[in-house]
């Protein structure tokens, strides 16, 4: 007959420690696969060209940032060059708002989200990004081009009921120029930055894109659902076993 000493400990699980972490990162690969395998299965549109017509040219390409740490005469350098009227984007003015401000610019993008109705006009948010002017939206294409930038732009009385549908996920919206004044801190808008314009002119209609149905992404759907009923049918009876 052995004896074990007080001293001694019992032999370690290190096989069952070992599944137990090894399990979650297998489980969470397999995950991230699945949904890997299901993105580069979705089906997409045929994007075509869907580049707005009638945009003006930029007054100027410069991109430069302004802050105090960098060349604070870059702003009037930008200001100084600065044609009346002329198109800007949304790129230029937040690296550089003080360049601009106070400035009579044209700026032309898609109306996004919501327009908000105010005493005396409504608040829109305009994207000039590659979605808005170039490839159209994500969801048909599903072809990254970039981030989504805009500014917000005040549209008096007279304006904001020229606007037909904001963009959506699959819609692109209205797109418009329009022309008005830039402000950096504007007061009515609690300090934002923002064009008060006061002209608008539609360069291009909504246009709606239908998302295709992902065929395998309803498969993988379906057969998800009825594990998770045979599953919990499978709980209920051992419950009632045990």
């Amino acid at each position: 007959m052995t004896t074990r000493r007080a001293d001694q400990r019992p032999p370690r699980r290190r096989g069952r420690t070992r599944w137990l972490l090894v399990t979650p990162v297998v489980g969470l690969t397999l995950i991230v696969a699945f949904v890997v395998g299901l993105e580069a299965l979705a089906p997409t549109v045929e994007s075509g060209d869907r580049r707005v017509e009638g945009v003006p040219p930029l007054a100027s390409v410069d991109e430069r940032p302004c802050t105090r740490q960098i060349q604070e005469g870059i702003a009037e350098e930008l200001r100084d060059g600065f044609p009346r009227a002329g198109r800007i984007s949304s790129t230029q003015v937040i690296l550089c708002p003080r360049g601009y401000d106070g400035l009579t610019v044209t700026f032309v993008g898609e109306v996004v989200g919501d327009v908000l109705p105010r005493p005396g006009g409504a608040w829109a948010q305009v994207n000039d990004d590659a979605y808005a002017l170039e490839v159209g939206p994500l969801v048909g294409h599903r072809e990254l081009d970039g981030f989504n930038t805009g500014l917000a732009v005040w549209l008096p009385d007279g304006l904001h009921e020229q606007i037909e549908a904001p963009g959506r996920p699959g819609r692109r919206g209205d797109v418009i120029l329009v022309r008005g004044t830039l402000f950096q801190a504007d007061p009515d808008d609690g300090g934002g930055l923002t064009i008060r314009a006061e002209e608008l002119e539609t360069l291009a209609a909504p246009l709606e894109v239908e998302d295709p149905l992902h065929i395998p992404q309803l498969i993988a759907a379906v057969i998800l659902a009825l594990l998770a009923v045979a599953s919990v049918i499978w709980s209920r009876r051992i419950a009632r076993r045990s």
